[in-house]
């Protein structure tokens, strides 16, 4: 197998780089190195669905394919100069399928070529609109929650995930946490040591026991300004492999979106 090449492009998401780089003796155009095709049948795909590519290429002593996952490039496997394969898109196939065709002279002196499939349609379809542009993981989950307001922030308990998100909105930049609920029954719902100023509230049950064992949580959100309110959720995410958005439905029916790895959220209130 030859040197991964030493790449510099853009696709989808991020950037393509290499371990390490074959040093050419000559330029393509001198050696007569050429892709002169890289065509995928059908041009688009759905999940589970087969498709061909075939690449033909001339002045090539051997040829890589290689797959692209979010900008980097996957094991590749040696291919003919000039030929095809059949290839099956996963079942949970969500986002578009990208892969890079590589041609090596005898020297190693190497050409490239890419090819995306997009999806012809989204398998799911998002809860809310307007809709992000790419396609969602999964329908959305429904599941009761409840959400509890504080000074600083927010609680949000999804009853299906067994989670409780925090969402901070003090002085600091707006970030989010996850913690698993750790509540049962029989647990103390409160700190009756704890006396909330006129008009605020402590937090009892899951929300209460990571609001009192978190100083972080406690310091950033302070206390809470109404009971905490039950009512039913959507939840539903991007199909990214990395770093993907959280979209929650709120008690009013606006949006929660929640950044990748609890960098950053926002609201959008509910659509007229």
């Amino acid at each position: 197998m030859p040197a991964t090449p030493d790449l510099q492009v853009t696709p989808t998401y991020g950037t393509v780089t290499s371990e390490a780089s074959p040093t050419p003796s000559a330029s393509p155009a001198a050696s007569g190195l050429e892709i002169r095709s890289f065509r995928a049948d059908p041009e688009t795909i759905m999940p589970g669905e087969a498709f061909t590519l075939t690449w033909e290429s001339t002045g090539a002593a051997e040829a890589w394919l290689y797959p692209l996952s979010e900008g980097r490039l996957l094991q590749g496997v040696p291919v003919s100069p000039t030929g095809s394969r059949i290839l099956t898109a996963p079942a949970d196939l969500r986002r578009p399928l990208e892969y890079m065709l590589f041609v090596f002279d005898a020297s190693g002196v190497y050409v490239y070529r890419n090819r995306r499939l997009p999806l012809r349609q989204c398998p799911d379809s998002w809860f809310f609109s307007p809709a992000p542009a790419e396609c969602p993981s999964g329908p959305p989950l429904v599941s009761f929650a409840a959400d509890q307001p504080f000074e600083r922030g927010h609680m949000i308990w999804i009853q299906d995930r067994d989670e409780i998100l925090v969402l901070f909105a003090d002085e600091h930049v707006r970030r989010w946490r996850v913690f698993v609920d750790l509540f049962e029954e029989g647990m103390p719902e409160y700190d009756p040591t704890l006396t909330p100023p006129p008009g605020r509230f402590q937090p009892i049950r899951g929300f209460g026991l990571v609001w009192r064992n978190d100083p972080e949580v406690r310091d950033r959100l302070g206390w809470a300004l109404r009971p905490e309110q039950g009512f039913t959720t959507r939840v539903q995410g991007t199909a990214r492999e990395r770093y993907n958005v959280w979209f929650i439905q709120a008690p009013d029916g606006g949006i929660w979106e929640l950044d990748p790895e609890g960098s950053g959220w926002s609201y959008h209130p509910p659509t007229q």
